[in-house]
């Protein structure tokens, strides 16, 4: 998705975790697959390297999630839409009671139909599209694209909002990354905690769970158990027992448990 092929490699292993990456990626994927990556030295900060695309992928071999999904849309047999209204559609999905205006949707309509350029393919931005309205529309609708696939192939669908800010030069998204989520709540949830800001794929969740599973996930779901165990029973004998639970935005937290000394 980036527009040079090329990424810093700090920024990856900021998001390591979240790509579901093994600890030594380094070594064990970029290295040994250095018939599709290259580790190159940055010219303007010294001590950084780049991990540069080096490898040929065919046309067509790389599909947006969003993709996937149009075309299970319109194979459906029930499928009461239009699909060329699908086209350059996206999910949206909203929570329940949260009413939305007339205008608002008459927006999100007019803004599903505008075209633009998918996140694997290539696009030159000039000095003209950024001034024109329509052009500034399809770069955000672009910037949205990017970032749900983005957000697709992440482990548990959701990453910070400032680890992924990293890559918005990279990807050519210009333009404040934050009010990009802010804009789109049919397609992104941005949750607050503290001064920390995670943004979450919307469509990828039902009822706070991920809707789909996957080995990375099952296992720390496990491990979060352990944890929750393990935490229960070291409260034994204090006077204000607690345990630990995953809040709506992936972290743990302590919360108060009836104490077993009755």
């Amino acid at each position: 998705m980036s527009l040079t092929k090329t990424l810093p490699l700090r920024a990856i292993f900021k998001v390591s975790r979240e790509l579901g990456l093994p600890d030594d990626f380094e070594d064990s994927v970029i290295l040994k697959k250095s018939d599709l990556f290259v580790l190159v030295d940055s010219g303007n900060e010294p001590n950084t390297h780049l991990l540069k695309l080096v490898g040929d992928i065919p046309k067509g071999e790389l599909v947006a999630a969003v993709d996937n999904w149009r075309v299970l849309e319109c194979c459906k047999e029930d499928c009461g839409v239009d699909r060329n209204e699908m086209l350059y559609s996206f999910k949206h999905t909203y929570p329940p009671g949260m009413k939305l205006r007339r205008s608002f949707k008459v927006k999100v309509k007019e803004w599903q139909g505008l075209k633009y350029v998918g996140p694997y393919e290539v696009v030159e931005i000039g000095e003209k599209k950024r001034k024109s309205k329509i052009g500034m529309m399809e770069m955000e609708k672009r910037a949205v694209g990017i970032v749900h696939e983005f957000l697709s192939l992440t482990v548990e669908k959701m990453v910070e909002v400032e680890k992924i800010s990293h890559f918005r030069k990279w990807f050519g998204v210009d333009l404040n990354i934050r009010d990009l989520f802010l804009d789109h709540p049919g397609i992104f949830y941005m949750s607050t905690k503290g001064y920390r800001h995670t943004v979450f794929l919307r469509e990828a969740y039902e009822r706070g769970c991920l809707i789909e599973s996957n080995p990375v996930y099952e296992a720390r779901r496990k491990l979060l158990d352990l944890v929750i165990l393990g935490r229960r029973g070291l409260s034994r004998g204090h006077s204000e027992p607690t345990g630990v639970s995953q809040g709506e935005d992936g972290d743990m937290e302590e919360v108060k448990t009836d104490s077993d000394d009755d």
